[in-house]
């Protein structure tokens, strides 16, 4: 996914993120983040399912994580461990932001957590979840955006 600064920089976003915490609120994600989708590969659902679901799908833990996807620099890795079924278990931001986005990957194994995964999975499935960087942009979708 793609995310870019609506407004703010990173001391007032992580004040409101930590006063909606503090409230037991969600995180005013939609209010300084704009999150679109970059591209999407998926075992067990399509594109279509994954952006209908991508409200409840995308956790509280991850949502709270998406300053630190924003402004630290890369790599950074943010695991939701309570996650099950078809929510979100780790989001990943490989490479330094670019033209004023962050470029996030949301991973999502229904049988395993993402660190689980890591733990037990050898061989070559690391490349199938990553798949080819130029098919993922190319995939580009602009024109949705997911808060």
């Amino acid at each position: 996914m793609r995310i870019g600064l609506r407004k703010g920089d990173r001391m007032e976003v992580e004040a409101a993120f930590s006063r909606a915490t503090e409230g037991e609120k969600s995180p005013p994600v939609g209010e300084y983040f704009e999150i679109r989708p970059y591209g999407h590969f998926s075992d067990f659902r399509g594109y279509d399912s994954a952006k209908a679901t991508i409200q409840s799908d995308f956790a509280i833990s991850l949502r709270n994580a998406l300053p630190s996807m924003f402004f630290d620099p890369a790599p950074v890795v943010m695991e939701d461990a309570l996650a099950t079924g078809t929510k979100y278990d780790a989001m990943l931001k490989l490479s330094e932001n670019s033209g004023g986005y962050a470029f996030a990957i949301l991973l999502n194994d229904p049988d395993y957590s993402f660190f689980e995964y890591l733990g037990t999975r050898h061989g070559n499935d690391w490349q199938k979840i990553m798949g080819d960087f130029e098919t993922t942009a190319a995939s580009f979708a602009p024109d949705i955006d997911l808060c």
